[in-house]
């Protein structure tokens, strides 16, 4: 289980406790944390929604990313042909974006950590569980 800590723990708790509060948030991810096992050629649709203020947050980025071992900046998934996202947002007195991607033709080097991201114009960030992938065996297919 990955231990979230440091200024990750600190925005997460902040945003809880605004929302207890009934203040208004300016940013909120959400889904659950998970593990998924699919099969080896299948594909897998990673969801998260981004709650959001527009005038405490202006214009909002949201992405999934993947963590690999050794590098410093995680990678934004991207490369078409073996991702595709589809954006969707509803405005009530909050905006929600909610951001899937689907991951194509999972093999062995798909394994890793994701993680879906948001940040707003204004600076303010957030950021949803990891979500961990191991691809098992030979697809049913």
């Amino acid at each position: 289980m990955t231990r979230l800590t440091g200024p990750t723990v600190l925005l997460l708790v902040a945003l809880c406790a605004s929302s207890a509060q009934g203040e208004n948030v300016t940013l909120e991810v959400q889904y659950p944390q998970r593990s998924i096992a699919p099969a080896r050629g299948s594909s897998v649709k990673l969801s998260c929604d981004a709650i959001y203020d527009v005038q405490l947050c202006g214009l909002l980025q949201v992405a999934w990313y993947r963590l690999t071992a050794g590098s410093a900046e995680p990678a934004e998934l991207t490369k078409p042909g073996k991702y595709f996202t589809t954006v969707n947002e509803t405005v009530d007195s909050v905006r929600r974006r909610q951001v899937v991607t689907e991951i194509f033709d999972l093999t062995p080097k798909d394994d890793g950590q994701f993680q879906c991201t948001a940040e707003c114009e204004t600076g303010t960030t957030g950021m949803g569980h990891y979500i961990s992938i191991t691809v098992g065996g030979r697809s049913a297919d």
